[in-house]
Parts: structure tokens; C-alpha cells; sequence
């Protein structure tokens, strides 16, 4: 097990957002209204999907929980920048849990280690974010040579649309959950043919 999948090991903020995650809140965010519901429905929605939480007492972080402190974490920020996804598959219930944080006081880092095993439930981006998105994703990839699920996550870019850029052919999948860019020259032939 990874020193880093150790509870006791985890920021201040990442370890109230588990714990919330897990059924108790803490003092500051259970002050808001309708937060223990809202963490409830994330915590059900996120379990029809596959993503998993640990049981309260337990010393250790699940996979679960490492995907759904990134995908908060992204949340907070799309809500900080004001970005709007009115589809009505748009991950509404993690945008009000992120704001929810934010309004406690409860930042989580930027940048979260995602897993391979969980599924994303932030969505593809809408076709006028899609560039700036690919961009985003072209540069962590170039910037890293390899880059992970979770690191993609972590700027806000969801495995569904890193799936897609595989397909587009701007990223190649190195192997499960690892990308890295495509060769440039392989990029100028994608362009010169659209």
C-alpha cells in the first residue's frame, strides 16, 4: 500500500472532506445548510457509478476517495472562474459540493493523483471549451512526457475527453490510466487533412 493511500497522511482539508464523504462532517461545513444531504447524494451517486468510499474508522484512503477529492477540487475552481455546464448530465450535485467547501473554507489542492479504477464524472467539455481544453491537456502532457488519469483530472479534464483525444489522435495511451502527447509531425498530418 502507498504511504500516500494512508489517512493520517493526507492534508488537513483532504482529511474533512473524507471524513464528510464518509458520514461526518465537520463542525464548519455542517453549519451550511443542506450539506449533509448534499454530501449523502454525491457519496450515492458516486457508488451507482462504481466509486467507492471507506467505511468511517478506516485508516486508509480508497480509490473512491482519491478520484472524488480531485474531481472536488476541480469543482471548487470551475465554480471559482465561474464556468457554467447547464447539460443535464453536468455533475451538479459535486458542483454544489465544491461551493460547499469553498463556502466553509475547506480548499483542496489543485492537483490530485487520480486512479484508474474509478470512473470521472465530470463531463466533455462543451464544443467552445473543447480547444482551450485540448490545449490544457496537449501542454500537462508535453510539460510531464507522460502524464496520468489523475493528473489530467487534477487540471479539470475528464477521462471521458482524454478517451477522446486518444481517438483524435492527440494523445497515445502509453498503458492503463498513462498518456503522453502524440508526435508533433504526427499532429501536422491530422491538421493538413482536416
Amino acid at each position: 500500500m502507498k504511504f500516500t493511500r494512508l489517512l493520517a497522511r493526507r492534508t488537513a482539508p483532504e482529511r474533512q472532506v473524507i471524513a464528510a464523504l464518509r458520514g461526518r462532517l465537520p463542525a464548519r461545513l455542517a453549519a451550511l445548510p443542506d450539506a449533509g444531504s448534499d454530501f449523502v447524494a454525491l457519496v450515492d451517486l458516486a457508488a451507482q457509478q462504481g466509486v467507492h468510499c471507506f467505511a468511517l474508522q478506516s485508516p486508509f484512503v480508497s480509490d473512491g476517495e482519491v478520484e472524488l477529492l480531485a474531481l472536488l477540487g476541480s469543482a471548487q475552481r470551475r465554480a471559482l472562474v465561474g464556468i457554467r455546464d447547464d447539460r443535464k448530465d453536468a455533475p451538479e450535485r459535486l458542483l454544489r459540493c465544491g461551493l460547499l467547501l469553498r463556502d466553509a473554507g475547506i480548499w483542496l489542492p489543485v492537483a490530485q493523483a487520480g486512479t484508474d479504477k474509478a470512473s470521472s464524472a465530470l463531463s466533455v467539455p462543451r464544443p467552445e471549451q473543447a480547444g482551450l481544453a485540448r490545449a490544457r491537456a496537449l501542454s500537462l502532457a508535453r510539460s510531464r512526457q507522460v502524464a496520468s488519469t489523475g493528473d489530467f483530472i487534477g487540471i479539470g479534464i475528464s477521462r471521458q475527453y482524454v478517451s477522446r483525444l486518444c481517438k483524435e489522435g492527440h494523445l497515445q495511451r502509453v498503458r492503463h490510466g498513462w498518456y503522453r502527447a502524440a508526435p508533433i509531425a504526427a499532429e501536422m498530418r491530422l491538421h493538413h487533412h482536416s
